[in-house]
């Protein structure tokens, strides 16, 4: 049984070591597009905002150009 809970620790490590890779659209944007984000921030009420944040995030991720890919 010590295997299993070895292994079901370094599993649970990952995940929140690596998890918002996998979960945020976000994570593999370069702080320059974060921060041009934010930049737009105050046009947006309060309450939308996070929202407002993750769909902006999340269009770019979908579309971003990657130079890889080419």
């Amino acid at each position: 049984m010590g295997l299993f809970s070895d292994l079901d620790k370094k599993l649970t490590e990952n995940v929140y070591a690596h998890g918002s890779e996998l979960t945020d659209a976000s994570a593999d944007l370069s702080q320059k597009v974060k921060d041009t984000v934010e930049l737009l921030m105050p046009l947006i009420r309060p309450e939308a905002r996070e929202a407002v944040r993750s769909e902006i995030l999340g269009i770019i991720h979908e579309h971003l150009y990657d130079d890889n890919l080419s």
